[in-house]
Order: C-alpha cells, then structure tokens, then sequence
C-alpha cells in the first residue's frame, strides 16, 4: 500500500514538472569561471583554427638561415637578405606585406631602406606572418612598430642579450594597427589595461572593455593560444611597455611569457 502510494506522488510530481511553464526563467547550464591552464580564450572568432600540426615559435627558433629563407619563399613572402648584421642569425628586409599587412617602423618611407630599425630576423618574420594573418582578418592593412633591431650602441642591448630579443631583431614592439578603412588601433590609447593585471587567464579583460580593447586584447590572446610567439608583453607587464605589444621568439626557449 505505502509503496503504491509513493508511486502516485512520484507520478504526479513528474507530471507537474511536465507541465512547467515554458516561459518560467530556467537555471543556467554549469560553467567553471576560469579557463584550463595554459589555455589563451579570444573573445572573437577567427575564420581558421590552426591544425593540429601548425608550426610554433619553437619551430621557427630551430630554423637555420637558409631554411628559415626557404620557408620565406616557400610562403610566397617578398624579401631581401639585410647587410649582414651583428648579433642576427639571418637579417632580412621585407619588400612586401605579410598576409596582406605592411608591417614597418614609423620612420618616413624614403628613410627606411637605410634604417637598421627595418632589419628582422628571418624566423621573426615567419612568426609575424602568422601574427599578421590574424589581425588581417579582422581588417588590418598596416602594423607599425616602434623598435625591431637594435644595435649594441643603443638601450638596452647589452653583452648579456647577444643573440637575444632586439639585439639579435628576434624582437619587434608594435604600437598601431591600421584598418583598411582609415582607422588606426592605438595600443597606448586603447587598450585600456593595468599594470599588474593578468592579460590572458581567468577573468582579465579590458577596463572598460570597448570594442577596440577588447579587439586588442582578442589578437595577443590569439597569438599566444596558437604559440606564435616566446614571449608577448603588453600595457598590464610595466610602465616600459605602456604604448605597444613586444613580441618575441627566443631561441632554445620551449616556455611562453604572456604579460
């Protein structure tokens, strides 16, 4: 009897949850708050997630020059061997985009042919093609960087950094994005972050997050999810970097730096 009656009350609770108004507000699906370690979310789409197999800044820091210039042809990127350059493994000057992007310093035209400033490492510019193909997509036609190589005379490159970072042109500080209709993307200006505050991890995002902070934020978290880059500093890392993106590729370096 007991048993019958407790399978009425079942059934009729069932029931009742059947006929629940659909209308009522229903509970949220259960989401963890925080990524999974060493994962880089974007808040954007991009049209291509790279295969399983896609090459890394690891794979780019092994290249030796004449693969690494082999890869350049091989992608169909326009270029020029540089003057051999003290502390470069294999300087080269683009003589064309890369993915569709112009990707040079803020000096006038007629004078970047004769600035050490213009010279990048070859394996740098494998990576910034990849970089370059991500802001593409989004509308970009130029990135303009404020510093590439940098010799011994100049800030910074000291005996320790030889054949590292900007004193081998293994390091490149972006500072504009300009979209092919006419506007330019400002790091200093809009990317709206903080020292100290975390760039791709757990609940970081622009304050306040506009679009164009949160388009920002969206490239460097790309780039780092597809490992393009060793090391990519922003605003949130230090006063030093307040107005640009460094990014890097390290050589016989298999950690990444996301700041």
């Amino acid at each position: 009897m007991k048993r019958a009656a407790c399978l009425a009350i079942a059934m009729a609770v069932g029931s009742a949850c059947a006929r629940r108004d659909p209308g009522a507000p229903q509970p949220y699906p259960y989401a963890h708050p925080y990524p999974a370690p060493h994962s880089y979310p974007s808040p954007y789409p991009y049209p291509q997630a790279p295969p399983p197999q896609a090459p890394t800044f690891a794979s780019y820091a092994r290249l030796d020059r004449l693969s690494c210039e082999a890869e350049l042809g091989r992608r169909g990127i326009a270029w020029a061997r540089a003057n051999e350059t003290p502390g470069v493994l294999a300087p080269v000057r683009l003589r064309g985009p890369l993915a569709g992007v112009s990707v040079h310093s803020g000096l006038p035209a007629a004078q970047r042919e004769r600035s050490h400033n213009e010279i990048v490492d070859c394996r740098l510019v494998l990576a910034l093609h990849d970089f370059a193909a991500i802001v593409a997509s989004r509308g970009v036609v130029e990135m303009i960087h404020m510093s590439a190589y940098r010799p011994q005379s100049e800030n910074g490159c000291t005996p320790r950094y030889v054949g590292k970072q900007h004193c081998a042109a293994l390091a490149i500080d972006v500072g504009y994005f300009k979209r092919s209709d006419g506007t330019t993307l400002n790091v200093e200006k809009d990317f709206h972050g903080r020292i100290g505050q975390a760039t791709c991890s757990g609940y970081a995002a622009p304050q306040p997050p506009t679009p164009i902070a949160s388009e920002l934020w969206g490239w460097v978290c790309e780039a780092a999810r597809r490992r393009i880059f060793n090391v990519i500093l922003t605003p949130n890392h230090d006063a030093q970097h307040k107005n640009h993106f460094h990014l890097e590729i390290m050589p016989d370096a298999e950690w990444m730096m996301i700041k």
